[in-house]
């Protein structure tokens, strides 16, 4: 449900990468934008500085597979977070969520680090732009 709503909200926005027959979502986005009843199934946080990334691998059939996954968020300052992942298993869905906190607004770059079934491993880097409340 969580991977849906998040996907869902952010469809003109999807980003994934290929890797060899897999397909790797991802997505960071505030955790005040879950809806409280999500945010207290999957044990999240909610509040204006906390913000969670949602990784989820999709196999050459089409299903969602199990991954190994470490990773750390930076800012601009050059701020390091290591993130700590879970994993999330909603039906056939399997995905990974990490929460983290950020200030007011910042730029963040991901660095994460996979290990994809019947692949090996590979490295995801990518930039998000985060928001607080809006005044």
């Amino acid at each position: 449900m969580l991977a849906a709503l998040l996907f869902a909200t952010h469809l003109h926005a999807e980003q994934f990468r290929e890797f060899g027959d897999w397909r790797v979502h991802y997505i960071a986005v505030g955790a005040s934008f879950l809806p409280p009843e999500v945010a207290e199934r999957h044990g999240i946080v909610r509040g204006d500085n906390k913000a969670i990334v949602n990784i989820s691998a999709i196999g050459a059939d089409g299903r969602s597979g199990a991954i190994g996954i470490t990773g750390s968020v930076t800012n601009l300052l050059g701020q390091e977070t290591s993130l700590r992942f879970r994993e999330v298993r909603d039906g056939a869905a399997i995905y990974y969520i990490a929460p983290f906190d950020f200030e007011e607004a910042e730029t963040l770059r991901f660095e994460l680090r996979l290990t994809l079934p019947d692949h090996g491993a590979e490295a995801l880097s990518f930039q998000q732009a985060l928001y607080g409340p809006l005044p």
